[in-house]
């Protein structure tokens, strides 16, 4: 079980193991000391509560796989289909569709972005909803206004 997250100093991509969550984290490159939440559940196989990070409540599920690659992949396929008569496209769907039942699925915070991988499913973390994570956006704008 792992937590992918950017440094709230630096923005650098961070792993930490979720089951020896450090009390104290110190990031390589900027020196910046965040103090990772335990996780007393998710060590005896529980679901995922509050994030570790940033403390945020609220959470998403997705497949774990590279967005961007994803993205590459269905655009050479709609290039392509031109010249392949669509068959491209058929292609890129089946590989989705594969990939789609063969890849795991991450968790994912809505307020910090971190990444959880090898936890358990909640049942209440649905796929992305933009509205919560507009909700999320602005909450996070007035805590940081000051506003409590």
């Amino acid at each position: 079980m792992t937590i992918q997250f950017l440094c709230p100093g630096c923005e650098q991509v961070a792993y930490l193991q979720l089951r020896l969550l450090p009390e104290a984290w110190n990031c390589p490159k900027c020196g910046k000391t965040l103090t990772p939440i335990p996780q007393e559940k998710l060590s005896e196989g529980g679901a995922l509560i509050r994030c570790a990070i940033c403390a945020g409540e609220r959470f998403y599920t997705q497949r774990d796989f590279n967005q961007r690659l994803g993205c590459l992949v269905a655009g050479v396929g709609a290039a392509l289909s031109p010249f392949t008569y669509g068959i491209s496209l058929l292609i890129c769907l089946a590989l989705d569709g594969g990939l789609y039942f063969l890849l795991k699925q991450a968790t994912v915070c809505y307020r910090c972005g971190s990444i959880y991988r090898g936890v358990a499913r909640n049942p209440e973390h649905g796929a992305f909803d933009l509205h919560t994570a507009e909700v999320e956006l602005q909450e996070s704008k007035y805590v940081r206004r000051g506003n409590s």
